[in-house]
């Protein structure tokens, strides 16, 4: 498998597979393929896994992708501006993201659930179920905004606005915790909690929360309906 990212502020990654080899997508994310990729839905890992995706706040069925005969190609994208993330996963070696970055991986890739705290779930704005990806292979995340990148070596914590988190290593603790000022919580406009991280690892973010992005878009539609309309 060989890939290039195309674009900007709006990237895509365009996929190539060799004779056989197979990768499969999150549905709806298609932008292109070679007329000799055979595409069919999969219930990768099952009707367990099916459900488990489903639990995750992501599509039950996925889509793989498959080149006969020759070399073919297959490009996906996100839906919001954004930039594709690309982890490459060893044997053993574990990736957790939220629900809507997932993008495409290669077949070898594993793909379950992890839970987090109902705390993490219902304040934090990540959803009861996130998504782990089991190595080997390679795994392609959709990024809103730009991406930026947090190395923790253990010493100190990282806080965090939900909203931000695209993905972290499993080796890191993830919690959610209270704004401890009650002045910066109600006018700082920073919101009621904050992801707390600890441990070695790497957490990835999104620049932009998809949360207030929708938020804004959706107050400035109103704005532009008469009242006599709402």
């Amino acid at each position: 498998m060989q890939y290039e990212i195309i674009g900007n502020n709006m990237q895509a990654v365009r996929i190539t597979l060799g004779a056989g080899e197979k990768i499969f997508t999150d549905s709806g994310k298609l932008v292109s393929k070679s007329s000799n990729m055979k595409m069919q839905p999969r219930l990768v890992g099952g009707i367990i896994g099916a459900i488990e995706r489903k639990a995750t706040g992501a599509t039950g069925m996925l889509t793989e992708f498959e080149a006969q005969g020759a070399p073919g190609n297959v490009s996906v994208s996100g839906i919001l501006p954004g930039k594709i993330y690309v982890i490459k996963l060893n044997q053993g070696e574990q990736f957790i993201a939220e629900h809507d970055a997932f993008l495409a991986a290669e077949s070898t890739v594993k793909f379950t659930i992890a839970t987090v705290s109902i705390g993490a779930a219902f304040f934090g704005g990540a959803g009861l179920i996130l998504q782990k990806f089991d190595g080997p292979g390679t795994v392609f995340l959709h990024i809103v905004g730009d991406v930026i990148e947090y190395n923790l070596d253990g010493t100190t914590p990282l806080e965090i606005d939900p909203g931000h988190v695209a993905g972290f290593d499993v080796s890191l603790k993830y919690k959610i915790t209270f704004v401890d000022n009650i002045k910066t919580m109600m006018f700082g406009g920073v919101g009621m909690f904050l992801a707390e991280f600890t441990g070695k690892g790497k957490v990835v973010a999104h620049s932009v929360s998809k949360l207030k992005l929708s938020s804004e878009i959706y107050l400035d539609g109103r704005s532009q309906v008469p009242s006599n309309e709402r």
